[in-house]
């Protein structure tokens, strides 16, 4: 039996349906750490390390993250807007969302610059507590635009606007 890769037929929503799986990929690396944290199971020395590795993993994030954050705000946001307004509602809520999720990995990266060594285990404990909010949020951001944008895309663009969405949208996070 094979297993269905998208739960989207529209291309332009494939691309950004394997962004979400690729930095979903990325963040199942690094959320271990944040686990790790959670179940405290890092003496001082080793909570130093595990946030250095954090916060290394974090900054490689975020270049794709933002790049496809950018990509929906740009490009798929205004297409939809078209329809169904963007002052208020769902295009609003999820553009608010990705501030947030910026907010989470930049107060993380703000308390980690840096030594860590004036950092205790408690402070250490706080600032991994960011990247987990921020792995949590994300998740959840991602299913809310899978479970209510995109399907509000392919149910309202035109055939035409959909393979333009497309031609814009298949570039690379990288």
């Amino acid at each position: 039996m094979e297993t269905k890769r998208f739960k989207f037929d529209l291309p332009a929503l494939q691309v950004l349906e394997n962004e979400h799986q690729y930095l979903t990929y990325l963040m199942d690396n690094w959320h271990p750490i944040v686990l790790g944290f959670e179940r405290n199971i890092y003496s001082l020395e080793e909570a130093r390390e595990a946030i250095g590795s954090l916060r290394k993993a974090l900054i490689e994030f975020i270049e794709p993250f933002k790049n496809h954050t950018e990509k929906e705000e740009d490009i798929l946001f205004p297409e939809l807007a078209q329809y169904i307004g963007g002052d208020q509602g769902p295009v609003k809520a999820v553009e608010e969302e990705h501030e947030e999720l910026d907010a989470y990995i930049g107060h993380f990266l703000h308390h980690t610059r840096g030594s860590l060594e004036d950092l205790s285990l408690k402070d250490l404990e706080a600032v991994a507590r960011d990247a987990g909010e921020a792995y949590e949020a994300i998740t959840v951001h991602f299913i809310k635009e899978e479970s209510i944008v995109f399907p509000m895309v392919e149910s309202m663009l035109r055939i035409e606007q959909q393979d333009a969405l497309f031609e814009k949208l298949y570039t690379p996070i990288l």
